[in-house]
């Protein structure tokens, strides 16, 4: 880690955080994993990549080799297997729900926003002297909508 203000004062060396585009790897063409240990790192990690092509990256790098032995390690151990689904899950539904609230304001906004469109158009007819049935007819909405608009 490092100081924002003097990016050469190193804070520790204790912890190095990298933010990496899974995406933006998902979209190569052209993958390197023999000279690139990134590319392979990337590929251990997404998910998606085929079971065959994560054995061959696997037999190329020792560190990912370790990790993969960690890993068989933690899923043989059911608590910790448990808990690594729990938050799987978790984080599964944290996203569904962002995603349904999405929706929601998505729906919301169009329905607030059709009303007060029929607000806007009751307004401009009683400025023109309509009738307020002409109003009700045209707008949808109530009497009690149209008085206070």
């Amino acid at each position: 880690m490092r100081e924002d203000t003097e990016r050469d004062y190193i804070l520790t060396e204790a912890l190095e955080i990298h933010f990496i585009d899974m995406m933006k790897f998902r979209r190569l063409r052209e993958k390197d994993f023999k000279n690139d240990t990134l590319q392979r790192w990337m590929t251990w990690f997404d998910k998606d990549s085929p079971p065959a092509v994560v054995e061959e990256v696997v037999k190329m790098d020792a560190a990912i080799q370790k990790a993969e032995a960690r890993m068989a390690f933690v899923s043989n151990d059911k608590e910790a297997f448990r808990a690594y689904q729990m938050r799987e899950m978790a984080l599964s539904d944290w996203t569904s729900g962002v995603n349904h609230a999405k929706q929601e304001g998505r729906i919301e906004g169009k329905i607030e926003g059709r009303i007060e469109g029929k607000i806007e158009i009751a307004r401009s007819m009683k400025t023109d002297k309509a009738a307020i049935e002409k109003i009700m007819q045209y707008t949808g909405l109530t009497r009690e909508e149209i008085d206070k608009a």
